[in-house]
């Protein structure tokens, strides 16, 4: 057998099972209105992680993770429901981490 012929490594597994590359979705009732402080909360963690995509959903408007202005405009309630959708490097933790700001009682 000559010395360059050994075989290709196998590929690495993908990133988070067979779809890497989805998004991970959630959804949540939201227990209190979503305000500033906790809209500000998911654009700090959203700001923390560049190369995944956030977004949240309610009813029919979605707002970019990222954006204070642009989650409250969301406009959700207490007793809405409000979608999580999480696509990029450690997008479980992620997704993690914004449903527990949401569903954290109010202080």
């Amino acid at each position: 057998m000559p010395a360059n012929s050994d075989p290709l490594p196998a590929p690495a597994p993908p990133a988070h099972g067979p779809d890497a590359g989805a998004p991970v979705e959630r959804a949540v009732v939201l227990p209190k209105h979503l305000h500033a402080r906790p809209a500000g909360q998911i654009a700090q963690a959203a700001a923390r992680r560049q190369t995944t995509t956030i977004e949240l959903i309610a009813g029919t408007k979605r707002a970019n993770a990222r954006s204070v202005l642009a989650v409250m405009a969301l406009g959700a309630v207490s007793g809405s429901e409000v979608r999580i959708s999480v696509a990029g490097p450690g997008d479980a933790a992620v997704l993690t981490e914004i449903v527990e700001i949401l569903l954290a009682p109010e202080e």
